[in-house]
């Protein structure tokens, strides 16, 4: 955008220097040329009050109407044979052709006809982007919690503006986003409630991820015990059958033997 501003200057000055009209040509007065010049002239005059804090280019009523003024006329002058044979095809450096190409692609560049185009949403989005700039000068120290409600409308209007248009969203809704998000993420640090919201999510799902882990180890733990016990109490089982029989055998011999 820097470069373009330096072309204007370039050309600006250029305009300063009389056009040479050779003598084989008739006099012809081609206002369209010089009305041209004009609106040129307030075109660059008009730049720099609008790219600075903000861009505020594409949405500036007066900046619109001239360019389409500029437009205009150049149609105008082209279309008009004498107008054209005097202006546009007298040498090889065509200043008018020069004048008309930067001020084409300073309109493309900063995708000003997208704000036009979507005028609704444009105005929607900006009023937005002054409610969340009044709440952050209210809220100086501490915007985060306040303003948050704000900065989540704005954040979800631009990813729906950007929906489809990403490489011509217009530059005056760019600028104030990223600004926006610069602001709200390393002047204000707010995006810290952003990361403890993550911590405790990856803590949460790392305990319910656990969890069947967890119940399995239980549950082996448990049936290993059951089945330890089990295995104690077979033995003593074994020897009370086998001691309790012998011993009634004995006990009744002992008392035949007592009784002959």
């Amino acid at each position: 955008m820097a470069r373009l501003v330096w072309k204007f200057s370039v050309l600006y000055a250029a305009l300063l220097v009389p056009f040479v009209i050779a003598d084989d040509l008739p006099p012809y007065n081609c206002d369209a040329v010089f009305k041209f010049e004009g609106q040129f002239e307030k075109i660059v005059a008009l730049i720099p009050y609008h790219v600075y804090p903000i861009y505020t280019l594409c949405t500036n009523v007066q900046f619109a109407k001239e360019y389409r003024a500029a437009m205009e006329l150049y149609e105008q002058a082209a279309s008009d044979p004498v107008c054209a044979r005097m202006n546009f095809k007298r040498s090889r450096v065509n200043l008018i052709d020069m004048m008309h190409d930067q001020l084409v692609s300073l309109w493309s560049t900063a995708n000003c006809q997208d704000c036009l185009d979507r005028a609704n949403e444009t105005r929607e989005f900006l009023a937005n982007f002054d409610q969340l700039d009044k709440c952050l000068t209210k809220h100086l120290l501490s915007p985060c919690d306040p303003c948050a409600e704000s900065y989540g409308s704005i954040q979800g209007q631009y990813e729906g503006l950007v929906r489809g248009h990403k490489e011509t969203i217009c530059v005056d809704v760019e600028d104030r986003m990223n600004q926006t998000r610069h602001r709200w993420s390393a002047e204000f640090n707010c995006c810290r409630n952003r990361q403890h919201s993550t911590t405790t999510f990856v803590v949460i799902a790392s305990v319910f991820c656990s969890l069947p882990v967890v119940f399995y180890v239980v549950m082996y733990v448990v049936t290993r015990a059951k089945e330890a016990r089990e295995r104690s109490r077979e033995p003593l089982l074994d020897d009370s059958s086998r001691d309790v029989p012998a011993g009634s055998g004995s006990g009744s011999g002992a008392e035949l033997v007592a009784g002959s």
